[in-house]
């Protein structure tokens, strides 16, 4: 893959920008042919194998439950390895983060309502700005003051973008 090192274009008249528009346009319609080609051999290629990497990855499925059920009859002779070594694999268990669970019995919203009254320190309290809000407000006189005092604005940029008429190209060829 090469790289082209970008030029910069200025001056550009009317014609100029047709010419270009219809080179985008042409570009950007066999872009589209050589994908779809591309994906259509793809999905070919893969249809032809499908059958087969199922049935391994089913085999596959069968042998990870024999050395699953291997594993835990025999954690208790590991010791205090976490893995053991066979021939062909490394067998063993991960232990995973740490994470914070709930009796069934009640929903999150009770659990935090206890640890509030019981344990507040163990509870969250975020403060962020709402910046909705100071969207929603940018045309209010106010505005002008919350500019000016907190020094905060609200911008909208532009981006430019090309969209090709790829009907008009296709009927063409």
């Amino acid at each position: 893959m090469f790289r082209e090192k970008k030029k910069l274009i200025i001056n550009v008249n009317y014609d100029e920008a047709q010419d270009a528009s219809a080179k985008y346009a042409e570009v950007s319609a066999r872009l589209g042919v050589i994908e779809s080609q591309l994906n259509d051999r793809i999905n070919r290629i893969r249809d032809q194998f499908q059958d087969e990497i199922i049935q391994l990855n089913m085999e596959k499925e069968r042998q990870m439950e024999v050395l699953e059920t291997y594993a835990k009859e025999q954690k208790s002779n590991w010791g205090k390895r976490k893995s053991v070594e066979l021939l062909h694999s490394v067998i063993g268990f991960r232990t995973g983060t740490p994470k914070v669970t709930k009796d069934r019995k009640f929903s999150w919203e009770d659990v935090l309502d206890m640890v509030k009254e019981k344990f507040p320190s163990l509870v969250r309290v975020k403060c962020e700005l709402d910046k909705e809000a100071i969207i929603s407000m940018r045309e209010e006189a106010q505005f002008q003051d919350l500019q000016k005092t907190c020094f905060v604005d609200v911008v909208q940029e532009e981006t430019f973008f090309v969209e090709a008429k790829l009907q008009s190209l296709l009927r063409v060829a």
